[in-house]
């Protein structure tokens, strides 16, 4: 990298208005040009008999860090000399008081030299950020044809879609939600998010069909961050989950991947806690401590075939204070979660819990726009299932829930499902989905087994 610099003897003023044209500057010594306009600077020069000289860039520096660099020590040079007559002016006039120089003329030539001062640290401040912008190397992105491609996207077939949950087309498991992306369980307070999140953590350490109904994939490790639950509640919350597994009459006639199922559980679930700590992920449209923190932490921890799954519940407490409500920072926000997938080994899938919106609360037969808050959050999430309350004539919720798949940019969209609660605020099938659930052989992979020497030893 080098730069064009004219030496001259003679007067070049004349001459700026060209020089200008051409993107020089003064550097003290000369007139600086940059190098992509070499040729019309050799042109210009042999016209006006000017010496020109190539000269080297300081390393990592643009042209135009160059010239803001210059600008720089221009305005700190000013400023020194502008200090050194302000102090002379303060010494002879032996006051600070704006109303009593404003009395004199040598007062008010002070002001002014004030005014131009604090105008020359600004100018300079903005020079030394330019600079240190511009002297960042711009990164290059490799675009490439099909056709320079190490696989045909038009000619080979493509991959199959990762899964991380099926649902049953008879004896197919068709997927229902893709490994890798963005997603998030929408409903009221109350109505089971939480409970239901903890249940899916569950089933995919376990391989345990998710609420009965939604066969596993394959076991896998997952993160369950809640953000409104001590570590006590987590642990009630767990137990309960367990409970209601070895409560089930028919468990030991049912598919494992592994001998051992809530073993596997505890080696497979990594819970915490985050009620009464500050987790927003972002703020000011930059990314906080706090993220850049679990970032690492779940590095650090992850297994060797990386998470399957990071849940988060509610996102309220995760999104940031203005997220939430702000289509740009909400973007913002949801880039930083496929960030989060990205960066991670296994690229798992990011499930959040969501707070409906008031209409999606009071009303029956919710879609995609049920979401509290920035359409962005539902725009940038690519699953999303809502939860909602069933009433009877007499508006008394009753201990049923339905389960409605609203969007799904890889899936197709189910059929409403309803799922009972029990007495532990824990989902299950009703009778119909469990008959339709057992309809299919076990998967490759899986183990039959009894629970009576392993998880039923632990009730």
């Amino acid at each position: 990298m080098h730069y064009l610099l004219i030496l001259s003897d003679q007067n070049l003023r004349p001459l700026r208005s060209r020089l200008k044209e051409l993107g020089a500057f003064y550097t003290g010594l000369g007139y600086a040009i940059p190098a992509a306009r070499e040729t019309e600077a050799l042109e210009f020069c042999k016209a006006a008999q000017l010496k020109i000289h190539k000269q080297p860039l300081p390393n990592g520096t643009t042209f135009e860090a160059f010239e803001q660099s210059h600008k720089a020590a221009f305005f700190r040079d000013k400023l020194i000399f502008l200090e050194r007559e302000i102090q002379a002016l303060q010494i002879e006039l032996q006051t600070d008081s704006p109303e009593e120089l404003q009395k004199t003329a040598r007062g008010q030539l002070l002001l002014e030299k004030l005014e131009d001062a604090q105008e020359l640290k600004e100018q300079s401040r903005r020079a030394e950020q330019f600079e240190k912008a511009l002297s960042t190397p711009v990164p290059t992105m490799a675009v490439k044809f099909i056709s320079e491609l190490p696989r045909n996207y038009l000619l080979e077939e493509a991959p199959e879609i990762p899964r991380l949950i099926n649902y049953k087309d008879g004896s197919i498991d068709r997927p229902f939600l893709r490994k890798g992306i963005l997603g998030m369980l929408v409903g009221a307070g109350g109505v089971g998010k939480t409970h239901a999140l903890a249940q899916l953590a569950f089933s995919i350490a376990t391989g345990y069909p998710w609420l009965d109904t939604f066969p596993i994939e394959k076991p896998g490790h997952v993160f369950l961050g809640l953000g409104e639950n001590q570590d006590s509640d987590i642990h009630r919350l767990l137990r309960k989950i367990t409970k209601h597994f070895l409560s089930k009459p028919d468990n030991a006639q049912l598919a494992f991947f592994d001998r051992d199922p809530l073993q596997s559980a505890m080696e497979r679930i990594a819970p915490m806690a985050f009620s009464g700590v500050n987790a927003a992920f972002i703020h000011q449209s930059q990314p906080t401590p706090f993220f850049k923190m679990l970032l690492s932490s779940l590095k650090e921890a992850e297994p060797s075939d990386g998470w399957s799954c990071i849940i988060l519940d509610p996102i309220s407490r995760f999104i940031g204070m203005d997220a939430e409500s702000d289509n740009a920072a909400a973007t913002q926000f949801i880039a930083l979660l496929e960030k989060l997938s990205m960066e991670l080994k296994g690229h798992p899938t990011i499930l959040f819990g969501h707070h409906m919106n008031k209409g999606g609360v009071s009303g029956l037969s919710t879609d995609q726009a049920a979401a509290r808050g920035s359409s962005a959050i539902t725009d940038g999430v690519r699953w999303q299932v809502n939860l909602e309350r069933i009433k009877d004539e007499i508006e008394t919720a009753k201990d049923e829930v339905a389960f409605r798949h609203v969007k799904s940019n890889f899936t197709s969209l189910l059929p409403k499902h309803i799922f009972k609660k029990d007495g532990m605020g824990c989902l299950s099938a009703t009778q119909d989905q469990q008959t339709l659930a057992k309809k299919a052989e076990p998967k490759k992979g899986y183990v039959k087994i009894g629970l009576v020497g392993g998880a039923n030893a632990r009730s």
